[in-house]
């Protein structure tokens, strides 16, 4: 009797070892899995959700198609985005917004999963430890999956970014994740409060091994786009070149800012669709480069964002109170960059933050370099 009820104790006291097992097992199967991912055939549809919670709340939203073949995969936002193929030695990258593409020769990436997977390819890599949850079912197009939720605590690191642990939803018949979610949170500088960042991966289709279309990995650049060395991101801008339209922003002081105001002055107008962007952190890096060489610099905002804006951004903010400036000055999601010299002209009008290459020879020539 005696030694059956140490057995009891034994067995109670190693249940949550066990627990935890179980878990870094499942996640070491699943690591499994994707690794193995590039030895076959695979058709992914994904959802990332981005929410910034807090007075500023909003919310992004991503969908991407990844189709794999052997090593050669195919990696789309929707409808009609971004893409990129890898034929299984160069990567075809499309940039539909400006009709460009660019050709990078990268066989390497023949024996690693797509970008859009890679959080699941190095999940077992990174985790600290794991434990089981519960089970839930999920709805995929193919039909309802039951899942095992499991908790990962991973590896702590250097950066600003504290991430929390992060639940992955798990087919276990196939040891595919189907949902994810984590937060992160990061401390800028001179902020008093972190930034917040609720990510939530889902996948509304999960299909391995079964039969793809061999054509979507054979790439044909579309009529009337152009081959380019450094792929840029964002619609172009007819204005370079021009003198700059009249539009009007206002200043966290209230006055007007308009391009008559603006006259004789060298000007750096970068538009943010919300306050924590990399937008913001390069009026920031341009602000405070270029203090006493001539170059003012606004970072420009929605209405929405007015309130309690202006003890955040030693950058000076300027408001677009209805969006009808970035529409003038071409902008037509609120967000790029614009360039004006001392004359009046604009010298360099893009949308995204990528061209920093293009801008730093604006500014050389706007003399301000």
């Amino acid at each position: 009797m005696r030694k059956a009820v140490q057995s009891l104790i034994i067995l109670i006291l190693l249940a949550p070892f066990a627990v935890a097992q179980d878990a870094m097992q499942l996640l070491k199967q699943v690591q499994a899995t994707y690794d193995a991912l590039p030895k076959t055939t695979y058709d992914f549809e994904m959802v990332e959700v981005m929410d910034f919670p807090g007075d500023m709340h909003h919310v992004v939203e991503q969908r991407h198609r990844i189709i794999g073949s052997r090593g050669r995969y195919r990696e789309e936002a929707l409808p009609t985005g971004l893409l990129y193929v890898f034929d299984g030695q160069s990567i075809w990258t499309l940039n539909r917004d400006r009709s460009e593409y660019r050709k990078t020769n990268n066989s390497a990436v023949a024996n690693h999963p797509p970008s859009g997977l890679g959080m699941f390819q190095i999940m077992a890599y990174q985790a600290k430890s794991a434990r089981l949850l519960r089970q839930e079912t999920l709805e995929l197009t193919s039909g309802s999956v039951a899942c095992q939720v499991i908790e990962v605590e991973r590896a702590p690191t250097n950066d600003r970014a504290q991430r929390s642990p992060i639940l992955y939803w798990i087919d276990t018949t196939r040891n595919l994740v189907l949902k994810a979610n984590y937060t992160v949170r990061t401390q800028e500088t001179g902020r008093p409060a972190p930034s917040v960042q609720i990510v939530t991966v889902s996948f509304t289709r999960a299909a391995v091994g079964l039969a793809v279309d061999e054509e979507l990995f054979r790439f044909t650049p579309p009529p009337d786009t152009v081959q380019v060395d450094q792929l840029r991101f964002g619609p172009k801008s007819p204005l370079a070149g021009q003198d700059a339209p009249e539009f009007s922003l206002t200043g966290t002081d209230k006055a007007a800012i308009t391009a008559s105001t603006l006259r004789g002055k060298t000007v750096l107008l970068v538009f943010g669709a919300q306050p924590e962007s990399e937008m913001v952190a390069l009026a920031e890096m341009a602000h405070r480069s270029f203090r006493g060489s001539g170059l003012t610099v606004y970072y420009v905002l929605p209405k929405k964002y007015q309130a309690g804006i202006g003890s955040q951004y030693t950058v000076p903010v300027a408001i677009d109170a209805d969006g009808t400036a970035a529409k003038i000055l071409g902008l037509d999601n609120s967000y790029g960059t614009i360039l004006i010299d001392g004359f009046g002209k604009v010298v360099f009008a893009d949308s995204g933050s990528d061209n920093h290459l293009d801008l730093v020879k604006a500014l050389q020539k706007a003399g301000v370099w």
